[in-house]
This record gives C-alpha cells, sequence and structure tokens, in this order.
C-alpha cells in the first residue's frame, strides 16, 4: 500500500509544507517543499514539488497512490483544497484524508522511535485548536492505540510565548527562536516570567497569559509583528533592539535568557508531572518546541530513555500523518533508520549540473582522503553526498565542514560563511566512538536534538564547537546511522588525530539547505567555502 502523507500549508501561519511517502509499511521517501522551491519555510504553499520528488524516488505515479493524508481535521474544507490542488498539478487525487495536527505530531514521534510504548508530548504554536497534547502509545499488534491525558489550546501555548518573545528581539517566528536559544548563552536570567507562563502540579495543567502580551484575535501571519510593545516593556524594562543604533545590548541577551529559562522550566515540569503519573519510563517528544535543544539537555541525566522526531515541527506532519492514518489502519510502520529520505544524485547528473555551470572540477576516486586533508589544513569545505536530510538539521549529507580545534572557525564561518550573527555558535559532529572515551554520559545522539555539557578534556579538542556557555549540540556519527558521513570522520581521525568537524547546514543566511547540485554550486561560488565535494566531484575556487 502507497500512503502519501502532506502538510499542505494554505494560509499565512501555516509553514514548513512537506510531502512523505510509506510504501507497504517502510518510510520511502520525505522531504520539505522549501528543499525544492528555494523559499525558506514556504509559508501558505502547497507541496507540489514535493510530492512530485517523493512519487519519483518510489518510482511510482500518483495514481498508484492509495491514499493522501494531511494533517487538519478541524478544517473539513480542506479536503477539497487538496482535491482541487492536486488535480490542478497532476490531473489526479486519489482519495484523501484528514488526521489531527497534534496526532499527526505524536504519531511521528512515536512510531519512529521504535518503542512498544511510551509517553508522547506534541508542544508547539497551535495546530488543529491544539498547542500541548499529551498522550500514551501503545503498540497493539500492528496498530498503535493513543489514550489522550491533556491538551491546552493557544491560550497555554508555549509556542506562542516563545514565539512573541522571538518577535520582540527582532526576529522572525518560525525561524528566529534558535537565535534566541543561541542569546541565552549570553545572558542572566534577570526577569521573573512566570506570571506569564507556567505549569501548575495542583491542577495537572499550563498557566499562560498570553492573552497579555499577543494580540491573539489580530494574529493572522508569521509575517507579522505579534507582541504587545507596551505591555512587554512595562513587564521587563527592555526596550526592543531596533531602538538602539549599535543593535543588541547586554539588557536583551539578558531577556533571552529569562524568556529561555521560564519556557524551559515549564516545559520540564509539564514533561516530569506526566512521567511521574504514568510511570513510564521513554519518552517522545514532537511539535516544534521539542527542537529546543537547551531545555532536552535537562532530560539526558533522568533515568528515561527519551527520543526527539528529528523532524519535529510541522515540517514533520507529513510523516506523522502517514504514520497516524498506517498505524489506524491495521499497518505495521517500520522505524526509521536515519533521516537521509530526500534526493540523491548519480555521478552524470551531478556532472551535467557541473558542466552546465561551466565550472572546472577534478573528479576522485575517494573524495574523503582530500576533504580531511582540507579541514586539517583550515579550510571551510561543502560537503554534498548521498540523500539529503529530511527535518532542519544538515547530518553529514548537505554541511559545510571545519576544523573543530580552530578556536577561531566559529568567527570565520559566521562572518564569512554563513553571514549572519556572531553569537550564534556551531556543532560538532563527532564520531561514536570517538565520544566513548569522552567523559559523555550520553553518547548516542545522531540527530543533534540535545546540547550536552562539555567535558573539559573533550572541550580542549574542539575549541571552535563549543558555545560560550560550555555546551554542545553533539552529533554522534557512526557506521551504523551514517556510513557516508562516518567513513569522512574516519579520514579526518587518521589525519587529524581526532573523529570530529563542525558540522553546519549546507546553506546561506535566510535560505533552505541545499538539496541539488545546482543548489550546491551557487552557494559555493556565493560565500566564503573554500572547496566543494559534490559526489565524487571537487571544485576549488580560482585564486585570481
Amino acid at each position: 500500500m502507497n500512503i502519501l502523507g502532506i502538510h499542505a500549508a494554505y494560509t499565512s501561519r501555516s509553514h514548513d509544507p512537506s510531502a512523505c511517502l510509506i510504501q507497504n509499511g517502510k518510510v520511502i521517501a520525505a522531504i520539505e517543499e522549501e528543499r525544492l522551491n528555494r523559499i525558506k519555510t514556504s509559508t501558505s504553499l502547497f507541496p507540489e514539488r514535493a510530492i512530485r520528488a517523493c512519487i519519483a524516488m518510489a518510482n511510482i505515479s500518483i495514481h498508484e497512490i492509495d491514499v493522501v493524508v494531511a494533517d487538519g481535521s478541524t478544517y473539513p474544507p480542506l479536503k477539497d483544497k487538496i482535491n482541487r490542488s492536486l488535480v490542478d498539478s497532476f490531473g489526479y487525487s486519489p482519495p484523501i484524508e484528514l488526521t489531527h495536527h497534534a496526532y499527526a505530531h505524536c504519531a511521528g514521534s512515536f512510531v519512529s522511535s521504535g518503542f512498544d510504548e511510551a509517553l508522547v508530548v506534541s508542544v508547539d504554536g497551535v495546530g488543529d485548536q491544539v498547542a500541548t497534547l499529551i498522550c500514551t502509545a501503545k503498540k497493539l499488534g500492528s496498530s498503535v492505540e493513543y489514550k489522550e491525558l491533556y491538551r491546552g489550546d493557544i491560550t497555554t501555548s508555549l509556542g506562542v510565548y516563545y514565539s512573541v518573545f522571538t518577535n520582540y528581539l527582532g526576529f522572525r517566528s518560525i525561524e528566529g527562536e534558535y537565535k534566541v536559544m543561541g542569546m541565552a548563552a549570553y545572558g542572566s536570567s534577570k526577569h521573573d516570567l512566570s506570571n506569564l507562563l507556567e505549569f501548575n502540579p495542583a491542577t495537572g495543567e499550563l498557566v499562560c497569559k498570553n492573552n497579555q502580551f499577543i494580540d491573539l484575535e489580530n494574529y493572522t501571519s508569521v509575517f507579522e509583528p505579534s507582541y504587545k510593545e507596551k505591555f512587554i516593556e512595562s513587564l521587563t524594562g527592555v526596550r526592543r533592539p531596533v531602538y538602539f543604533s549599535n543593535g543588541f545590548q547586554q539588557e536583551h541577551f539578558d531577556l533571552a535568557a529569562s524568556v529561555q529559562f521560564q519556557f524551559q522550566k515549564t516545559y520540564l515540569d509539564l514533561i516530569s508531572y506526566f512521567l511521574k503519573k504514568t510511570g513510564l519510563k521513554k519518552l517522545c517528544l514532537s511539535g516544534g518546541c521539542s527542537l529546543n535543544c537547551l531545555a532536552n539537555k535537562e532530560l539526558l541525566g533522568k533515568p528515561i530513555d527519551v527520543y526527539v522526531m528529528p523532524a519535529a515541527s510541522d515540517r514533520g506532519l507529513s510523516m506523522g500523518a502517514a504514520m497516524y492514518m498506517a498505524s489506524q489502519t491495521s499497518q505495521s510502520v517500520s522505524p526509521v533508520q536515519n533521516m537521509y529520505l530526500g534526493r540523491s544524485f548519480e555521478p552524470a547528473e551531478i556532472k551535467k549540473s557541473l558542466d552546465i555551470c561551466g565550472v572546472s572540477y577534478t573528479e576522485l576516486s575517494d573524495p574523503t582522503i582530500g576533504c580531511a586533508s582540507a579541514i586539517a589544513e583550515g579550510k571551510v569545505v561543502g560537503w554534498f553526498q548521498g540523500r539529503s536530510e529530511f527535518g532542519p538539521r544538515a547530518l553529514g549529507h548537505r554541511s559545510i565542514l571545519a576544523n573543530p580545534q580552530a578556536a577561531e572557525m566559529k568567527d570565520i564561518l559566521n562572518a564569512k560563511i554563513k553571514f549572519r550573527e556572531s553569537y550564534r555558535p556551531f556543532a560538532p559532529a563527532i564520531l561514536e566512538s570517538e565520544l566513548n572515551d569522552s567523559g559523555l554520559d550520553n553518547t548516542h545522539l545522531p540527530y543533534m536534538t540535545f546540547t550536552v555539557d562539555v567535558p573539559s578534556d573533550l572541550a580542549r579538542k574542539i575549541p571552535g564547537a563549543v558555545h560560550f556557555d560550555g555546551t554542545a549540540r553533539v552529533q554522534s556519527v557512526s557506521h551504523d546511522n551514517s556510513p557516508l558521513f562516518a567513513g569522512l570522520l574516519d579520514q579526518v581521525q587518521h589525519q587529524n588525530g581526532f573523529g570530529a568537524v563542525i558540522n553546519t547546514s549546507f546553506n546561506l543566511a535566510g535560505e533552505p539547505i541545499v538539496d541539488s547540485p545546482h543548489d550546491a554550486i551557487r552557494t559555493f561560488y556565493s560565500s566564503g567555502i573554500d572547496t566543494l565535494y559534490l559526489g565524487n566531484f571537487k571544485l576549488e575556487k580560482s585564486c585570481s
């Protein structure tokens, strides 16, 4: 059976459309629309290109899709919208079913985890009128039984709380929240925001006063400012950065730290309460808020197994919707083994793109050797290999790589490659075998969904990848979860003495991660990347 899951963004508050294809219980393909149309978040767009890519990767036609399933069950007209879009784009529409936004999040994390039973938590802005959903999930043969424990609406939304302050600090909703996380390391939590957001253990409910600091009634687009400026300024004494000619002041970093502190406390109190109530020892997290890797760090010390859906935000809803449909129709779905679910390109296709662009290149038998040497020499490298990643993180197939042993590398990458704020950190990708001797308690961290406190011995080996507060969002790499990338890190270990690199997404600020060879070539020549390894082809810039 072919199940096509989609997340279709028809309004200016809906974002990150994507598609996922499950074929006979196996995830065959998944990709975001932004990777293909090159429009970051692709707000309000239908995932036509993503659908085309998925059916092409499965080598089937739209007529072979048995059912299309999308989140949006509280909006029945969505079926007709999807039907019209499919007929417009493909001349045909398979049968369409709708599932609930939050349950799609929950299914995506639980089924992907491989757990038999778990507490499942979805926390995001809002979807299908629900912002927070907590349930238990249990496999019953080839189906899954979900039992709801708690739901909260937009008035108690943790995602809305975080997005409002993201706006207030000068960033756009949906895209800028991770920038606030980065700022938090440079500040102190000086503002008590518990009167705006907290979890009440006496009632087992979230308490939030979103209506005090956001105009919910008139908020219609992720592109518009959402905050009530006078209220926030009166509460905190902090004016927005736009009023300062030299940008961020220390008070803005302190506000970011305060926002993060109260979010993190509420998020962890919520999770801890329901873990204790159910007695479950396995936890699945989804929804955009679960990408707050600083908060997730605190869960690593608990005696539980935690799985964070790597595509936890709305971009992962296509996979979750398909998985939910499968589980409710007694079709067993295998857990995903990795997130390399996008497109790949044959050497002939890459060569064609290179020739069309008229660039000089060298063909190699093994790009890992030269790439490791370039990294050891201090060069910044573009690395484009295999299938692209599904989700917001580059996991070593569409990555910009550099030497973490160079303390100055963060500033170089921010200024000359990514063209972004100087305070933002970069993540290390490290061979799991190296982590086993690092002093870390948790060494299996394949998806960059947690930060960790970096032990001093490890910090001395990777100073360029350790944040101001002594943490790092580590990606552990093994031949099991990422054989292509592990092969490169083996070479780095051989040449540089330690199997680690700085790994950041292959894109410029404000752009989606590259997906095609043409995207990679354009980004290479638009930035300070020194060398590009595109499959088995190597590109270098002329010195003239």
